[in-house]
């Protein structure tokens, strides 16, 4: 694949998109050629996503703000077919096919396991509020810390800031599959070695034990 699609934001209900540029690069038009088309029919390309069509405004070298189109499938789809079926035309349009697929899988995936991680908290949170371990009301929060750092390799305060994730919402809602899938297992075990009567130090040892579950690298937001 040469991540020709790439997502709205990295939240589970995130949107799969293709850029004008990348289709122009792709079908053997000039960007402005492409641009161009998607005016000419805006119309319709609009109604494929909802009634409208998101863009962004990139600065040229030459130091130009120019629109930058950002089209969903039903919208790259479409706008393809108006260009003439080439060989070059033809294998991108399959190579962007078989990567919305595949991003479309990878969206759901993270959304079934972001419901099936909520069932999972909820029920840990029940486990620790009937264990008899106290933390002064933060037992829920010190050992969310302790999943995340086995599950993952950093601890969710860490986490939230690298992927800017807003104060309030759930981290859950910004993991990959394999990321919530790694969570929802080190919860997992918590539950389990809580209902047997470990501590929380106890419980720390058993997970590092077992080490971390899938390691993820963090770059942190650039500031501008």
């Amino acid at each position: 694949m040469n991540a020709l699609v790439f997502l709205s934001s990295q939240q589970v209900d995130a949107e799969p998109l293709v850029t004008g540029d990348v289709i122009a690069d792709h079908v053997g038009l000039s960007h402005h050629a492409v641009n161009s088309t998607i005016n000419k029919y805006l119309t319709i390309i609009k109604r494929k996503g909802n009634g409208h069509v998101t863009f962004e405004m990139q600065r040229t070298e030459a130091g130009r703000l120019r629109k930058v189109y950002l089209l969903n499938e039903k919208q790259s789809s479409f706008l393809i077919t108006l260009f003439k079926n080439t060989a070059q035309v033809v294998d991108f349009k399959d190579q962007l096919n078989e990567e919305f697929y595949a991003m479309q899988r990878e969206l759901i995936e993270r959304r079934a396991q972001f419901e099936l991680g909520k069932q999972f908290s909820k029920s840990l949170h029940a486990t620790i509020a009937d264990s008899q371990i106290k933390m002064h009301g933060h037992e829920y929060s010190t050992f969310n810390r302790l999943i995340y750092k086995q599950a993952l390799g950093v601890d969710s305060t860490k986490l939230r800031k690298a992927r800017d994730i807003p104060k309030g919402e759930a981290i859950t809602m910004y993991l990959s599959s394999d990321e919530a899938e790694a969570v929802r297992l080190v919860k997992n075990r918590v539950e389990a070695l809580l209902d047997v009567g470990m501590d929380y130090q106890q419980i720390k040892q058993a997970l590092q034990i077992k080490g971390v579950v899938y390691k993820v690298t963090l770059q942190l937001p650039v500031k501008n």
